[in-house]
């Protein structure tokens, strides 16, 4: 039996150290004892301590099983008996966890803290969380320089690479107004940690020269110079001449595809003075694009002096035909189409409905059939994606009847009212002689080849646009009872129960909707259509009816009530709802659960109702918001300028009566 002697003083030095005594009868003891006293008086030349000497080592391992199997009094004694020190957090590591933890209230007034005790922040990539949740909070005062200061405190791009994803996304489309000064400030921040280059700072420019003024676009390069160049003295990265030539022709070439082509002549003159080259790719899209001889030659003065490039390609384009440019364009837009119809990462139906416009126009029909043949070729996702581009292309040319052939030859027809559309379809089918003469049926429904072998399903973007059609096709005395069928879908998609159509002597079908198949878009066209026909109060019950069953008004709805009420209703109302809306706005919710933000579209909307209803006060108060709450500026957004100039003409008018 063994025991420990360890626990206590004064053997907590020899903790280490096992001893084992085993418990004999005290003469047994004794004798052991002078045993041991005798051997170690033996001389060491004596034969017994040579023999020991020269004893062999033995041959095999000893055995084990003699000692004692390891117990808990051993691990006890070998333990540290010493609890570990506690180490508090720094205060970057708190910054840190606030942040993950979803606390930005409280990690922005912890930043603020150590920035004015002058406390140094660890850069970490979760800062941009922090920035995100910024744009995400409506109503946030000094909402661009919190922005900035946490895109500050990211690693920078050698540090560790970010794409800005998150940020890219809310920024670009996250919101329903662009705000430049927000772009200008993540291009400037993203810079200033090295990323002069890549998809975030290309994003920035592409969008800053195509809708902001050449004057801010202008400002934002110099500035960028200047930021730069104070930022290489202190990290010692320097941008290189590469680099800079395609910063500047980039920008270039969005400011000639938006239709600036003086301002980007003027920018390449910017560029020369600074001592920056511009591709000779971008000189060759100035050429082509030049208006007359004069800019022509501008363009080539310049390009012998900073092309980078120059005179890489036969310089050909200045002399091409309208005609071959527009061949030339639609010829890259084609391949583009034919690469990625297919793949992952699909075009948007708004590109390919644009498309089909610009090739229609040149009376072709080839590539048209060959894209849809390979679209439906593919996969039901890519059938889908086109039928949407022809409907949206029928939409853009005011032909609401072949939005519903369209939608009747390729899907079944849930979520739509049927007999409706089948009425529609026999009336187009008498007076398709008639129909002919002024529009024309897709080739493709006409011809065998292109038959489909099954129907597809229907999304929500798809039925929208067939209830947008029917109301706009149909009578007036049809509305009321269209519009109760959409109620009837909307309640069964919400509750899950299978349609149930009013004043139907039918049985409900067993037919079951998605559970989002009706979304607001399909009440958008009943808010207009009464908006539009001087019944504000009937658009507002809309409203309240999308609200009934948790589809919550967009800007869009909101902007055409307020309009319907300035134009046609009770002026005040239209106020009201703007008010309303403003109040909203500035109540700091999170962006997925704040109402809709008021955008110039909205102000600009109301300002042309009132001065329709020639009620010059409210739309003068109404110029006045939209001055002081967007610092609008002339040149910024077409229709604001066109509201702007019917409220000036209007003024005149009032003035000499």
């Amino acid at each position: 039996m063994a025991t420990w002697i360890l626990g206590q003083s004064p053997w907590l030095h020899a903790s280490r150290v096992r001893l084992r005594l085993d418990f004999l009868p005290p003469r047994v003891w004794s004798q052991a004892r002078n045993r041991l006293n005798a051997s170690l008086a033996i001389s060491t030349q004596s034969p017994s301590s040579i023999e020991v000497e020269h004893m062999p080592l033995p041959h095999q391992a000893p055995n084990t099983s003699v000692f004692e199997d390891m117990t808990a009094e051993y691990t006890l004694a070998v333990s540290d008996t010493s609890s570990p020190a506690y180490t508090p957090q720094t205060s970057s590591e708190t910054l840190v966890n606030l942040v993950r933890t979803g606390d930005y209230t409280a990690a922005n007034s912890l930043r603020k803290e150590m920035v004015e005790l002058k406390m140094s922040i660890q850069p970490h990539v979760i800062y941009e969380r922090a920035a995100r949740a910024v744009l995400q909070t409506t109503g946030l005062k000094n909402r661009g320089e919190a922005f900035s200061a946490w895109l500050a405190l990211v690693p920078t791009a050698t540090e560790q690479w970010s794409t800005f994803k998150d940020i890219r996304q809310q920024l670009f489309r996250g919101s329903n107004y662009l705000n430049i000064s927000l772009i200008m400030r993540f291009g400037l921040a993203v810079a200033s940690k090295g990323y002069v280059v890549g998809d975030a700072q290309s994003q920035m420019l592409s969008t800053l020269a195509r809708f902001a003024s050449p004057t801010t676009t202008e400002r934002y390069l110099r500035q960028l110079e200047t930021d730069l160049a104070r930022h290489s003295k202190t990290n010692g990265v320097e941008v290189t001449s590469e680099q800079w030539a395609n910063i500047y022709s980039l920008v270039i070439r969005n400011q000639v595809l938006a239709g600036r082509m003086d301002h980007a002549l003027q920018l390449a003159r910017v560029a020369a003075t600074r001592e920056r080259q511009v591709t000779d790719f971008t000189f060759r899209l100035l050429l082509e694009h030049s208006p007359d001889e004069a800019f022509t030659a501008s363009v080539h003065e310049l390009r012998e002096q900073i092309s980078s490039d120059p005179y890489s390609v036969p310089d050909v384009w200045y002399k091409r035909t309208c005609s071959r440019t527009d061949t030339h364009t639609l010829a890259s837009r084609l391949r583009y189409l034919r690469r990625t119809i297919i793949s992952t990462n699909p075009p948007t139906s708004y590109s390919l409905s644009d498309f089909m416009d610009a090739y229609h126009a040149t009376g072709r029909t080839r590539a048209l059939f060959a894209l849809r043949k390979k679209a439906f070729q593919h996969s039901h996702k890519a059938k889908s994606l086109w039928v949407m581009a022809e409907m949206l292309y029928h939409r853009s040319r005011n032909e609401p009847q072949l939005v519903l052939v369209t939608f009747a030859y390729h899907f079944h027809m849930i979520g739509v009212p049927r007999r409706t559309i089948l009425k529609v379809m026999r009336l187009i089918s008498k007076r398709r002689a008639s129909l002919s003469q002024r529009t024309s049926l897709p080739k493709h429904m006409l011809n065998s080849q292109h038959d489909i072998s099954e129907k597809l399903w229907p999304t929500p973007y798809h039925t929208a646009l067939v209830w947008e059609a029917l109301v706009w096709s149909t009578s007036e005395r049809d509305h009321e009872r269209m519009y109760k069928h959409l109620l009837a879908v909307a309640d069964s998609s919400t509750s899950q129960t299978p349609i149930s159509p009013p004043d139907s002597k039918f049985a409900p079908s067993l037919l079951q909707l998605p559970k989002h198949a009706v979304d607001a878009a399909h009440f958008s066209p009943f808010v207009k259509l009464h908006a539009k026909r001087g019944r504000p109060e009937q658009a507002a019950s809309v409203l309240q009816d999308m609200v009934r069953f948790g589809l919550s008004p967009g800007v869009v709805q909101w902007s055409i009530v307020a309009r319907g009420f300035a134009e046609h209703g009770d002026p005040a109302v239209a106020v009201v709802i703007i008010e309303r809306l403003e109040e909203e706005d500035v109540g700091g919710e999170p962006a997925d659960q704040a109402p809709p933000t008021p955008d110039i579209g909205l102000y600009t909307n109301v300002l042309r109702g009132f001065v329709l209803a020639r009620r010059l006060e409210h739309a003068q108060d109404m110029e006045r918001r939209i001055l002081e709450r967007f610092e609008y500026v002339n040149g910024e957004s077409k229709a604001t300028d066109d509201a702007l100039r019917l409220l000036r003409n209007l003024e005149r008018q009032m003035s000499d009566s």
